[in-house]
């Protein structure tokens, strides 16, 4: 492996890692890099693929929740009157809040790749993450996840399509999204890591085959897995940090960093 090309899949392994569960944006800060220090990105289906590390970081860091999610839908669908319902209701609340980036993702796949990756849209995305953030910044919802509702996953849902634009932010608009509807922090961030799990798997499904034939390239495997390993690592830092924020109510941090990439990108696109 040659060390500078080792040394960029490392930077994008840690960019990815640290803005996929942070409401930063990803895939708008690796446009960021790519604009501003030539730093050569590859296309979306590396973004997709090393994204699954931040997957795997949310099983690890929610993985008695989600064994516990699994076996109660399991049980309940084998012994309805034996076992609570309520896990199976979530589960179905997830698979009802993945639909809408699910048909997004599928019919603006070359749009998101395309104009949307310009410098100067990524800054106005950003923005719109910002103020999002910014409003909610103060807001502690009383709802468990008993009391999410259809409706609020359905408004969740959207929030998380609009996030397939580089810029918005997915964990941001869900986050945000859950907030409003007067979720409480704790669940709030819950529901949205669980929500990204469907769509992540599905992003790497459908896009797998572009994602072999990246990796298969000569020479290419080794920079893949160690971009994938850095941003796994990452990751799990990464979440654990936005957990502390979000249950301290400290989104305002995140809404005036956005604020200022946002300014910088903007303005460089004037001068």
């Amino acid at each position: 492996m040659e060390f500078f090309e080792l040394l960029k899949y490392i930077i994008l392994g840690i960019i990815q890692g640290a803005t996929e569960p942070l409401p930063v944006s990803s895939s708008g800060h690796l446009r960021i890099v790519s604009y501003f220090f030539g730093l050569d990105v590859p296309d979306l289906h590396f973004e997709i693929f090393v994204n699954g590390a931040s997957l795997v970081a949310v099983f690890i860091i929610y993985r008695k929740d989600l064994i516990e999610l699994a076996a109660g839908a399991i049980n309940y669908v084998r012994k309805p009157k034996e076992y609570d319902k309520e896990p199976f209701r979530f589960t179905l609340l997830l698979i009802l809040g993945t639909i809408p980036a699910v048909i997004g993702g599928l019919f603006l796949y070359d749009f998101i790749g395309g104009e949307l990756t310009h410098i100067r849209n990524v800054g106005f995305a950003l923005l719109i993450t910002g103020v999002a953030l910014w409003l909610i910044r103060n807001l502690r919802g009383h709802k468990k996840e008993p009391q999410i509702t259809v409706f609020d996953t359905i408004i969740i849902g959207l929030a998380q399509t609009l996030a397939l634009a580089p810029g918005i932010s997915r964990s941001g608009a869900t986050i945000v999204a859950a907030l409003a509807r007067k979720i409480e922090p704790e669940t709030a961030l819950k529901f949205s890591f669980f929500l990204s799990i469907p769509v992540s798997i599905g992003s790497l499904v459908f896009d797998l085959r572009r994602i072999y034939e990246a990796i298969t390239t000569p020479g290419m495997v080794a920079y893949y897995i160690v971009a994938f390993t850095v941003a796994l690592i990452v990751s799990i830092f990464a979440i654990k940090l936005l957990i502390n924020m979000v249950t301290r109510g400290k989104l305002l941090y995140f809404a005036i960093y956005c604020f200022v990439m946002a300014g910088i990108l903007i303005i460089s696109q004037m001068i």
